[in-house]
């Protein structure tokens, strides 16, 4: 974990885990002093759980809450996003409880390997065999950057 630009936390790298059969995941001690003060686990993009702390949590409810209630496209965003949403606290071992709710969105199984990644100002926790094909398509997009950006 570092600094960014503008003083935000980013979480860097990728750590191997496994749920244990009361639903909860080791959480890489790197990203724990951070997330001590307590975070909100919800649902994330392509099925994968993110890990917020309060202060990006507040960030993140605060722009999906601003979002058209008349607007049916947002209003379902903000359905999936709340409904989803738990407070969590690390226990003394390091570990957080996801709800079965989330496990099923997520298509984590106890037993079954995960993989918790840091992405930026923010954690995600995905079921392996769904990070494998995540991040080959990720890679995939990565090796297009210069297209994207303009440069050579």
């Amino acid at each position: 974990m570092v600094q960014g630009a503008k003083g935000g936390i980013v979480f860097l790298g990728e750590y191997k885990h496994t749920m244990d059969e009361k639903g909860r995941i080791v959480i890489p001690s790197r990203f724990r002093d951070e997330l001590k003060q307590g975070c909100v686990v919800t649902k994330g993009q392509d099925n994968c759980l993110q890990i917020l702390t309060t202060k990006s949590w507040k960030e993140e409810a605060g722009s999906v809450a601003a979002l058209s209630k008349t607007n049916k496209t947002s209003r379902q965003i903000a359905r999936s996003l709340f409904s989803g949403a738990i407070d969590v606290s690390l226990d003394s071992a390091g570990k957080i409880l996801i709800p079965e709710n989330l496990r099923a969105y997520s298509f984590i199984k106890h037993g079954e390997s995960i993989t918790i990644t840091g992405s930026g100002s923010l954690i995600e926790i995905w079921s392996t065999k769904q990070w494998k094909k995540v991040q080959l398509e990720a890679d995939k997009a990565f090796a297009n950057l210069n297209e994207l950006t303009g440069g050579s």
